[in-house]
């Protein structure tokens, strides 16, 4: 099927309404709270897992999980790995809408603030929604960049109608 000039619109709607979007800056200044039915640590790799319905909180953001494995790095770039069936991540942005995801593994980058979400990835925020293999969120600078696999596998996003109205309208002189 041919790209028209209606499938851009589209996806310019989406990347808008993903910039307009700013993750509440205040949620990065909260604690990071752990709660697992148990977990094991391993002091000499700087490594702790947690298991059995995990729910990590910092401020707004909410992830739950089976299991997730806690990496601190020398640098400072603590990462989470989180994997379920899905593993999801929750957030309210400062504009008070939801951005929630959920894949197979999501590998949450503290300090780069960065969500890769693989297996069965999705994004939603608003009423949009975006599906793939792959999913990367940049919650600082507010970019997604969604990817599939390639083995027949395809990139799904979609729109409500009522907001493609409102995109189209706005466009109108």
């Amino acid at each position: 099927m041919p790209l028209t000039l209606r499938h851009v619109s589209f996806g310019l709607l989406f990347l808008l309404s993903v910039s307009t979007l700013q993750a509440k800056e205040s949620d990065y200044k909260q604690p990071v709270s752990i709660d697992s039915g148990s977990q094991q640590a391993e002091m000499n790799e700087n490594k702790a897992t947690f298991l059995q319905d995990v729910v990590i909180t910092q401020g707004s953001i909410i992830i739950h999980a089976d299991k997730v494995v806690v990496l601190r790095h020398t640098k400072g770039d603590d990462e989470m790995i989180a994997t379920g069936r899905p593993a999801t991540f929750f957030q309210i942005l400062d504009n008070g809408k939801p951005v929630n995801a959920s894949a197979s593994e999501l590998r949450y980058q503290l300090k780069d603030r960065l969500v890769t979400l693989t297996g069965k990835a999705e994004l939603k925020q608003n009423d949009n929604q975006v599906n793939g293999d792959v999913i990367r969120y940049d919650i600082q600078k507010q970019q997604m960049i969604a990817q599939s696999s390639g083995k027949g596998s395809r990139v799904k996003t979609i729109f409500l109608p009522q907001e493609i109205d409102e995109f189209n309208k706005a466009g109108k002189p």
